[in-house]
């Protein structure tokens, strides 16, 4: 009678470009189909999904699996999106996308600090899932990376940072984004918890942040409607999703209310293969990879 839910970061499941990239995509697809299979997750949250499909591929490579239709995210520039697999009963799904995100202000009736210069790039995917324990809404996010944003002229031209505080400012704008888009999701949970105070709700997905960052701890909240981390029962050398530099992070996350926390039985990181795909550069186009750069997490609800 458990209940499994996954997360996992594709990275760049797109399009190929020319006829080598075609070989390497479809051992791309085949790639991600056996991570999925290793989840054996009721329903998956998923980022990075380019074409819708290229996940239809996914998908019909996984016929004993059972998923249905995907709900898909709308995409942002770079054509990735967030989605939702599941092969339990979809009793209600969709997209929330948002032109520009709020931001909290220090007296009512102070204009809004960004205007309308933080938009929701990649919209968030919001199901609800009929499963044996009664329904549990699930949310899929996918929160900007921490690389800096730079500073524009009138015309929207990046300007190069030249000092120290250039550089700090970049990085401030990029937490202050991935700030909006948790007080978003954390809105849309409060909302969830209004209508229905003992509502099974998880938000799973991307959030370029760790648990205890500022950015995550805003989504995870405090008192009635808090959100719970899934992974504190990990060992802590095996509590990582990403490498980078080397270095082990804990980016990707499954935050359940307390009504579905309580239910939590196991969570794990599939992370035994993971390697580090070194730096990203903005400025340079990458490279197709067969593999993702993040781990998938799965966790168990009795």
């Amino acid at each position: 009678m458990s209940f499994t839910l996954a997360t996992f970061n594709v990275k760049n499941l797109l399009d190929a470009r020319n006829e080598g990239d075609r070989a390497l995509l479809s051992r791309k697809l085949d790639g991600i189909a056996e991570m999925l299979r290793e989840c054996d997750a009721d329903v998956v949250g998923l980022q990075e999904v380019g074409p819708p499909k290229l996940l239809d591929d996914v998908i019909a490579r996984l016929p004993a699996m059972g998923y249905g239709a995907a709900v898909v995210g709308t995409p942002d520039a770079r054509g990735i999106r967030c989605a939702l697999l599941s092969r339990l009963p979809v009793l209600d799904a969709h997209v929330e996308t948002a032109a520009a995100l709020p931001f909290p202000v220090f007296r009512v009736g102070d204009p809004a600090p960004f205007g309308a210069r933080i938009p929701l790039r990649r919209g968030l995917v919001r199901a609800r899932i009929d499963t044996v324990r009664g329904p549990v809404q699930v949310m899929v996010v996918h929160f900007k990376s921490p690389l800096p944003v730079p500073l524009r002229d009138a015309a929207g031209v990046a300007l190069e940072p030249t000092t120290a505080r250039d550089r700090a400012e970049g990085a401030l704008r990029s937490l202050v984004w991935r700030a909006a888009e948790a007080l978003h999701a954390r809105k849309l949970v409060d909302d969830a918890l209004a209508v229905e105070p003992g509502a099974r709700v998880a938000v799973v997905g991307d959030f370029n942040d760790g648990v205890d960052s500022p950015v995550v701890r805003m989504l995870r909240g405090d008192g009635e409607g808090a959100l719970f981390d899934c992974t504190s029962g990990v060992a802590r050398e095996a509590r990582f999703s990403v490498l980078h530099a080397g270095a082990p992070s804990h980016i990707d996350h499954v935050l359940a209310s307390k009504s579905l926390y309580l239910g939590l039985t196991k969570a794990r990181f599939l992370n035994a293969a993971l390697r580090d795909h070194g730096a990203f550069d903005p400025a340079v186009e990458e490279a197709p990879t067969v593999d993702s750069d993040h781990a998938p997490l799965v966790v168990r609800f009795e």
